[in-house]
């Protein structure tokens, strides 16, 4: 049977600043370690047991069986904290601040308390945190990677063009986006258009920055993911 990670109890801020020092990066990644891992580290990419530590990076390991060269990877790939440069005390702290909030905190409260460099960086590090806290099963897509989008509406008039009597006009769709790991899992998403920004946005969030490909169609949306 599968070890699981023990419980933590909601920690005072003494507490917190104790466990997580600022700056102490060590720190952090040996918790994320112990609770991403609980029964020893595997690949994130194909589940493989057997990976080799690199000891000139600690928190490192490198896997042979997704690469004949070796899959490297760390602590963070995969994750929400994965191609981010804000330090990982300072994700903690975010988190602490989020966790312990009973109605909610926004993004300029967030910015106000950690100091970030900008307002959009504590918009984007909440906007992650609250995706992975909406699915418990969030995890950034691997390896090779599709994604598309549909159109999707239960309306009559929203036939295919060549049903009999079909009248598509005006009338809206809901756009949803997805993207599918290759024997792995699924993310989708509802967006309100697809020619600008949100299907970039979307491969951003979705996908980690180490996938072996990303396929998408010659859609506007996708150009520069």
């Amino acid at each position: 049977m599968a070890r699981q990670p023990k419980s933590v109890p909601q920690l005072t801020s003494a507490q917190f600043d104790a466990m997580f020092p600022i700056g102490d990066e060590d720190a952090c990644k040996s918790y994320l370690a112990a609770r991403r891992w609980p029964n020893g580290v595997h690949c994130p990419r194909c589940g493989n047991t057997k990976v080799y530590a690199l000891p000139s990076r600690p928190f490192h390991w490198q896997c042979q069986k997704c690469s004949e060269s070796g899959y490297r990877f760390s602590v963070i790939a995969g994750t929400i904290f994965e191609n981010t440069k804000c330090p990982l005390p300072i994700w903690f702290q975010v988190l602490d601040l989020m966790c312990q909030s009973s109605k909610g905190i926004s993004a300029l409260q967030i910015h106000r308390i950690i100091g970030s460099g900008s307002y959009r960086t504590a918009w984007y590090m909440c906007r992650r945190i609250r995706a992975a806290m909406e699915n418990t099963d969030f995890q950034k897509l691997m390896g090779v990677v599709e994604v598309d989008e549909t159109y999707i509406s239960g309306q009559a008039h929203d036939r295919h063009a060549n049903d009999p009597g079909n009248s598509r006009k005006t009338h809206p769709k809901i756009t949803v986006v997805g993207a599918i790991a290759r024997k792995g899992n699924v993310v989708a998403k509802v967006i309100s258009e697809t020619s600008a920004s949100q299907p970039r946005g979307f491969n951003n969030d979705a996908v980690t920055g180490r996938g072996l490909l990303v396929a998408t169609d010659q859609a506007p949306g996708y150009k520069q993911t």
